[in-house]
């Protein structure tokens, strides 16, 4: 169950829905069933993320929300088998899918490994391992 955790400036939540879509469909293109991928959303608060210790988000940003994100810091949780390749294709496109492109724009992408069996997700009532089950069960 891959997961994207987005951190940023405030979007709208057209701009939230069309990062998710696109999002889910480019790992559902690479293997994830669309299903299983979840896409959050955190908007920062005021002196809340620094880099090289200034803060990106000061008291006096824009409290409006924007279609693109001015910066934004993303987690992935993935299955640790991913290669790098796949996680440069990914972080590019968490780039592009968040509208991230000036040269003023601030970005971050980390990578969770996850094994599935550390993964549960409710399914009929029960609490389900994202684990493959072998066959006959």
């Amino acid at each position: 169950m891959p997961t994207v955790d987005v951190t940023s400036t405030p979007l709208t939540p057209s701009a939230r829905l069309k990062t998710a879509l696109r999002l889910t469909r480019w790992m559902a293109a690479h293997g994830s069933e669309a299903a299983h991928v979840v896409v959050s959303f955190r908007t920062a608060q005021p002196m809340e993320y620094f880099a090289g210790g200034m803060p990106l988000t000061t008291f006096e940003d824009d409290t409006g929300q924007n279609r693109h994100a001015r910066w934004a810091s993303v987690v992935c949780h993935i299955h640790p088998d991913r290669d790098h390749a796949y996680r440069a294709e990914l972080a590019e496109e968490v780039r592009q899918a968040l509208g991230l492109g000036t040269d003023t724009a601030h970005l971050t992408v980390r990578f969770q490994p996850t094994q599935p069996d550390r993964v549960f997700y409710l399914e009929s009532g029960s609490m389900t391992s994202a684990e493959p089950q072998p066959a006959g069960r």
